[in-house]
């Protein structure tokens, strides 16, 4: 299943090198990261009203992180994705793993009801053009199953895109967002 989303780019992967100790980062990025559970099926309700300034939210140790973008008032996007990370000290400098994620289980259901749903729609449609109903020529016939895969192509499509865009927004920003948190805490110093 993972490889499958990788291929379709709804999992990435980067790594990143800074000159900074583990325990500085961990410290700075712990200062630019509200803490949360990030995981739950209500968590981050209410945090579009939260008057924080940091950009991301989730849980910093010293062995790794697992953040997202936090929520903002009046945003458009409801899909967010979930960056995983692996801190590695090596020799002074400091070697970041982060896999990128926005499958969760809200959009496999939402993914399997909908198959489910356009499954039946095409069957029923098909079942009734082609053997019950003898009447109607058949290019009325099609018209139906056309429109329904038309709908089923935006229904998968558009969740889709912005998956994808999630996860290219959110690598963008947190490779920004690692060397911008290094310097401020280093000019703060």
């Amino acid at each position: 299943m993972e490889d499958f989303l990788r291929t379709i780019k709804l999992i990435d992967t980067f790594s990143t090198t800074l000159n900074v100790s583990r325990s500085k980062f961990t410290s700075a990025l712990r200062n630019n990261v509200d803490e949360a559970d990030i995981d739950g099926l209500l968590s981050g309700a209410f945090e579009a009203f939260s008057s924080s300034d940091n950009i991301f939210t989730g849980s910093v140790n010293q062995n790794g992180f697992k953040i997202r973008k936090r929520k903002r008032a009046f945003e458009s996007t409801f899909i967010k994705a979930t960056a995983e990370g692996k801190l590695i000290e090596k020799g002074g400098a400091l070697e970041i793993d982060v896999q990128i994620n926005t499958s969760n289980n809200h959009m496999i259901l939402f993914f399997g009801v909908l198959t489910i749903f356009f499954f039946m729609a095409f069957s029923l449609l098909i079942i009734r053009a082609f053997f019950l109903d003898n009447e109607f020529s058949t290019i009325i016939k099609i018209v139906p199953i056309v429109g329904i895969f038309i709908l089923a192509l935006f229904m998968f499509g558009i969740p889709y895109l912005i998956m994808k865009n999630g996860v290219q927004h959110i690598k963008q920003d947190l490779e920004r967002e690692f060397h911008f948190i290094i310097s401020k805490s280093n000019t703060l110093k």
